[in-house]
């Protein structure tokens, strides 16, 4: 029964009732009179009780909106105006299926924000509180989830700037130090409001690992032109050197001009010329390692007895240079799927960089480490020595570039390349005066 016709028959009832009392009054049935007021009095509660208990369920119901609480259930049979509650229930069942959509919703978006490979962070624009901030955002810097962006003032303040200072709707590369690694991000940012709040959401991505791909294709480029016309022409010159040479030998001997200095001259020339072509030969061939394409052979290897080897092979000549190697694990059992003679070279050229680097210190000392996190296994050559200067970290991977007196500038690129055919991630560290460490992360077996 609907509440309004439930109150209508009540009303009319008690109207009806309290005529009665009346009329009876007024002939004097004083017994049938009382009996009726009691009756008058009895619907007149009612009504009252039913009007109330309404009032308060409807000022229950508001509250619950109020705070988005629509788990109470009203009864929709029994002696109590079924109808009332049952629109009550239905519209609670309508906000909750909002709720949930809504909930859905926002745990897809959430999904979605921390499997992307891209760093989120949304904050509000006068307060610097934080309504965001992903996984990859942190793991990229390594900063735990902060409430208010201003803590990276004073513990992060080259990020700190960098997040103020990006410009809305415009891409933006810049060169952020995390954890003594450079890291080059690719940011953009947007302003949105919500709830009468201003926001900015800041997305940033990590191209470094793109621009040094990008970087190594047109170092290759290079070098396969350079290299192949560098051969091409000083081949003959060497081949020509070294004919006129003999020739002159023979046409001395045969003249018997054996004291002329002009032969003698002209002898010394054509072996000058003939050695530094044969030199420039031997360059040119060396740099056609980075544009080979070596095919490594993977096989599951214990890193740690790797390292040992290398330690062997290694500790004798910088034992002589007064220089300390050790080798460190965080697990003898340690394996990862490599070709062992590869990441055999890139380790003993980071050893060898890592020689040149101490050589200056009063106790030098180079550890190698072998270990795995959740994701890899890792190598690390690290060092005591004197750190690389930003300048220096920019252009350390870049071939021909060398800080060494007769250092070939071919290494660290070629390292980098053997890293990348064994789909793994090589990781620089570096502080001014305290030292170097480089980390191999490779596939685990």
């Amino acid at each position: 029964m609907k509440l309004k016709t439930y109150l209508v028959i009540f009303f009319l009832l008690t109207i009806c009732s309290g005529c009665f009392t009346v009329f009876l009054f007024m002939k004097n049935e004083f017994l049938f009179a009382g009996l009726f007021l009691f009756v008058t009095i009895f619907l007149a509660h009612h009504i009252l009780g039913v009007l109330f208990k309404t009032i308060k369920d409807i000022e229950d119901f508001t509250e619950a909106v109020r705070f988005q609480d629509f788990s109470k259930r009203y009864p929709e049979s029994g002696s109590k105006p079924n109808n009332f509650y049952r629109h009550f229930n239905a519209i609670s069942d309508v906000f909750l299926n909002i709720s949930r959509e809504k909930e859905s919703q926002q745990q897809y978006l959430k999904r979605i924000l921390e499997v992307v490979n891209t760093g989120i962070l949304a904050y509000e624009r006068d307060t610097f509180e934080t309504l965001w901030m992903n996984d990859s955002f942190r793991n990229m810097f390594r900063i735990p989830y902060v409430k208010n962006i201003n803590w990276l003032r004073k513990r992060h303040p080259q990020l700190f700037e960098e997040l103020i200072d990006i410009q809305l709707g415009e891409n933006h590369i810049a060169t952020i130090n995390a954890d003594n690694r450079n890291i080059k991000i690719l940011s953009s940012a947007s302003i949105f409001q919500t709830s009468g709040k201003t926001y900015i959401l800041i997305a940033l991505h990590n191209i470094s690992a793109t621009l040094e791909e990008v970087e190594s294709d047109a170092w290759k480029g290079l070098l396969n032109v350079m290299t192949h016309e560098i051969m091409n022409s000083i081949a003959p010159v060497a081949s020509l050197a070294d004919t006129m040479k003999k020739r002159m030998e023979i046409l001395k001997e045969e003249l018997e001009l054996r004291n002329s200095q002009d032969f003698e001259d002209m002898e010394s020339a054509m072996e000058t010329i003939r050695r530094r072509s044969e030199g420039l030969l031997r360059f040119s061939n060396s740099y056609r390692n980075l544009s080979k394409n070596i095919v490594p052979e993977i096989h599951p290897v214990n890193l740690n007895e790797l390292l040992n080897s290398i330690y062997r092979l290694m500790h004798p000549s910088l034992e002589q240079k007064g220089i300390m190697l050790k080798v460190k694990t965080d697990s003898s059992l340690v394996t990862a799927g490599i070709d062992r003679n590869l990441i055999e070279q890139v380790i003993i050229n980071f050893i060898t960089n890592a020689t040149y680097a101490v050589k200056d210190k009063e106790h030098p000392q180079i550890v190698l480490v072998s270990g795995t996190n959740d994701e890899n296994s890792y190598i690390t050559v690290g060092d005591n020595g004197c750190g690389i200067t930003p300048e220096i970290q920019d252009k350390m991977f870049i071939p021909f570039f060398s800080t060494k007196k007769n250092g070939t500038g071919i290494g660290l690129s070629l390292s980098r390349e053997i890293i990348k055919m064994h789909n793994g991630s090589l990781q620089v560290q570096t502080k001014i005066g305290e030292g170097s460490a480089f980390t191999v992360f490779l596939n685990k077996n």
